[in-house]
């Protein structure tokens, strides 16, 4: 470069959707990995009584992962208990588990990759009461799935599991 030549560093545009989609393909692994870790006698499983089974997360995952998709495709999908259950069914194998929450995130990233910026960008009010753009809901479904990823390590590190099953 020549005195007074100026290369630009400067990254002028993020593609965030293609990032978003990324990182769920990444999790979508990584989730199906964890619940393939959990022992069939053990998807129902409450630690202590009172937490969450791998079951109770995955479906709840599944779920909102498909709210999330409507919604990328411009629908108005209501998400009650009741809804989340008909619509989610009994996930009562690892076969149908895995088989739902890849469903689901193949679902939402065709929805999300195929979504125009009107409807990203369009509020909407989630069941959590919280009004925000559908782009935002999308992010949060994401995230969603790493945290409840994080709830299916800790029930196998209490089943005396320490291994990280989706790094090999």
């Amino acid at each position: 470069m020549w005195i007074g030549e100026q290369m630009s560093t400067t990254m002028t545009t993020i593609d965030g959707v293609t990032n978003l989609n990324n990182w769920l393909q990444g999790l979508t692994g990584m989730y199906t990995a964890d619940i393939n870790a959990i022992p069939d006698d053990k998807l129902d499983w409450s630690p202590g009584g009172c937490a969450r089974s791998a079951k109770s997360i995955t479906t709840e995952v599944v779920g909102m992962c498909r709210y999330a998709a409507a919604l990328c495709r411009g629908e108005e999908p209501q998400m009650t208990e009741d809804s989340l259950a008909e619509a989610v069914g009994n996930l009562d194998t690892k076969a149908k588990m895995v088989e739902a929450f890849s469903a689901a995130c193949q679902d939402l990233s065709a929805s999300l990759t195929s979504a125009s910026p009107d409807v990203l960008n369009k509020v909407v009010t989630p069941p959590w009461q919280m009004d925000a753009p559908v782009y935002m809901i999308a992010q949060i479904m994401v995230s969603h799935i790493w945290y409840h990823d994080g709830q299916l390590n800790y029930i196998q590190s209490l089943l005396g599991d320490e291994k990280v099953h989706w790094m090999g």
